[in-house]
């Protein structure tokens, strides 16, 4: 051929590719938008408009020996046998690849109980060899007795150390009043100290963790995550300059405890996005870029977890990881997948187990530490990173120019942001939009209920109700359904169920059947299907030999038309307390009203609060 080849860009090709089997919808239609309003496109082309962030959000260089901090966490007691418990755990970790342990401390404790507690649970451990840091608290107790823990074995804490100090976190969970200045005191006093002892500027220690899992669990969106967790930053920077610190090292006793959830590019751009705003804060503060770089501690967030079907958390687990791995968090904690229904004896084991595995997986097979920013480059990402950072940074304005983070706690309006975020999603929940494996969707009918499903009233918050910021657990609405179907199981020896009519053929019939029985399912109910159904008169007979009283009509448009209204009147006759209808969004309205009227029936379809339709099932069936 004279002259080159026409040259095509990848991107029309694929365009091409995806108009023809759209079949007539255009890519533009599969687009999506996020809880900040950020459009997630179907394509994204190099262009000259390239995100920002692509520039200034990589994680650190990779050192000699490349790794993230594989942290476990531990919950310790104040009862002896439980604080043996804890030890024994701990070392099993320690040799089984954890690197460092986070400890979760009871309150009420003073700095010297808090010091016998933690020489029992880490007995054996060197606090220099091994990181060790207290789980996010509002007081100075618990920090002070890790410093003495150390010091009592003749070594400052090892580089990755934290003392969990978040007295406003704290504040905005539980309501209390916060003393951000006197936990500033000290953690300047104590600073000074470790220099004037050692010559060296404690490096490695953070005494502020600022933990903004408090306000992903609350349900908060990621752009409130971002701005309510780098304000509470910035106040802990100004208490502690307030204190004598320098922006250096102020912003070297900061670090940051971050969600990582199975939304995995979500959660690439997020804690990227959280370093790029906190890199903001330090260098528009004076600082310098050494000490602008961010702290991330990231740990897979408790609300994903589901306490029906718990072996689905172990993908939930792995996905959250990958997505912090790839981010170049330094520091990850993977939850057990027993987390929202904890397991006693082998099984607890099991779940911390699995928990590291997960990550040494990551580590030594799949080498996710060799490279930096991975993600970097590729625009997706890059345009994530820069919106969410854009969003996050409106939000921190927003929380500045009202007075702050600690104005916003104390006088509730971060909390009722969080809960006015919650109830959005919660809706899309509740409607199947935002779908969950194993609880909303493709349920286990044979799966062993979880330990405390038999209790009444069931709970989606664990034990967190009334505190300002509680756990809103993404299964909740579901689970608490299932567990009320599992109280029934218990009382008659049976589930609760309801009659399933498949009109038509199999191939007719199918698609909509196995939608009716993935929705019965998510509430517990038991399915009984009777397929092949060509007569209203054989389906009313099928029906009252069942012994139900619940019926749902499945089936294609075709047979709706031919034996649908009939059908509804028949089962109606036959002693069907109620009748639903399975229908697709094109399903004619006109045709939906016929059968409707036929036998006062209800229609079940994509987008209906599939919740409140489980609720209204489970009050016909007595299932309390």
């Amino acid at each position: 051929m004279d002259g080159e080849p026409s040259r095509r860009c990848v991107g029309d090709d694929w365009l091409a590719e995806a108009k023809r089997t759209l079949r007539g919808r255009e890519p533009a239609d599969l687009a999506t938008r996020t809880r900040d309003g950020i459009e997630v496109r179907t394509l994204y082309t190099h262009s000259a408009a390239r995100p920002a962030a692509l520039l200034r959000a990589a994680p650190a260089t990779v050192g000699a020996a490349p790794r993230w901090d594989v942290r476990q966490s531990h919950t310790v007691t104040a009862d002896p046998d439980e604080v043996d418990e804890a030890r024994q755990a701990i070392a099993e970790d320690l040799a089984n690849g954890v690197t460092s342990v986070e400890l979760q401390v009871p309150d009420g404790l003073d700095a010297d109980a808090l010091t016998a507690l933690l020489g029992g649970a880490l007995s054996g451990v060197d606090p220099a060899a091994a990181p060790l840091a207290l789980a996010p608290h509002g007081g100075i107790a618990a920090a002070q007795a890790l410093v003495a823990f150390a010091e009592q074995n003749g070594a400052p804490p090892a580089p990755g150390s934290s003392l969990g100090l978040d007295p406003l976190g704290e504040s905005a969970s539980t309501g209390q009043p916060c003393d951000l200045a006197s936990a500033a005191a000290w953690a300047a006093q104590q600073q000074s100290r470790v220099v004037a002892d050692s010559g060296a500027a404690g490096e490695g220690l953070r005494f502020f963790a600022v933990d903004a899992l408090r306000y992903s669990d609350a349900g908060a969106s990621e752009a409130q995550v971002l701005g309510w967790a780098t304000a509470t930053g910035v106040a802990c920077l100004r208490a502690l300059v307030d204190q004598g610190a320098t922006v250096d090292q102020a912003a070297g006793m900061i670090g940051f405890r971050l969600p990582a959830t199975a939304d995995q590019f979500m959660t690439v751009a997020a804690l990227r996005a959280a370093r790029v705003l906190w890199a903001r804060v330090v260098t528009a503060s004076g600082g310098s870029k050494a000490s602008a770089r961010q702290y991330q501690h990231a740990v897979t967030a408790a609300h994903m977890y589901s306490r029906w079907d718990r072996w689905v958390n172990l993908l939930r687990g792995s996905g959250a990881a990958l997505a912090a791995a790839v981010a170049g968090a330094d520091a990850l904690t993977v939850l057990p997948f027993d987390q929202a229904a904890p397991s006693a004896g082998a099984e607890a084991a099991l779940g911390r187990r699995l928990a590291r595995n997960t990550q040494t997986l990551m580590l030594e097979e799949s080498h996710l530490a060799w490279t930096a920013d991975p993600a970097g480059g590729s625009f997706y990402v890059e345009s994530l990173t820069e919106q969410l950072a854009s969003a996050g940074w409106r939000v921190l304005q927003d929380v500045e120019a009202s007075g702050g983070i600690e104005a916003a706690i104390a006088e509730g309006a971060l909390a009722k942001s969080a809960e006015r975020s919650w109830l959005a999603r919660l809706e899309a929940l509740r409607n199947r939009e935002e779908r969950l494996t194993g609880v909303s969707d493709f349920t286990w009918a044979a799966e062993p209920a979880p330990p405390d499903a038999a209790a009444s009233p069931s709970r989606d918050d664990g034990d967190d109700r009334g505190r300002a910021l509680p756990l809103r657990r993404l299964a909740g609405p579901f689970e608490e359904l299932r567990d009320a179907a599992r109280r029934y199981q218990l009382a008659h020896g049976r589930r609760p169920a309801a009659w399933v009519a498949a009109l038509g053929s199999a191939a007719q019939s199918s698609p909509r059947s196995a939608w009716a029985q993935n929705l019965l399912g998510a509430g517990g109910v038991e399915p009984r299907l009777a397929d092949g159904l060509d007569s209203p008169i054989a389906a009313a007979a099928d029906f009252a030999e069942s012994g139900l009283r619940v019926a749902v009509i499945t089936g294609s448009d075709d047979s709706y038309r031919l034996r649908g209204a009939a059908t509804a009147a028949a089962l109606r006759d036959a002693g069907a307390v109620s009748v639903a209808l399975v229908c697709d969004a094109d399903t004619p309205e006109d045709l939906i009203a016929g059968i409707a009227a036929a036998g006062d029936v209800e229609i079940w379809r994509d987008g209906i609060d599939v919740a409140a339709a489980l609720r209204s099932l489970h009050r016909i069936l007595a299932v309390s």
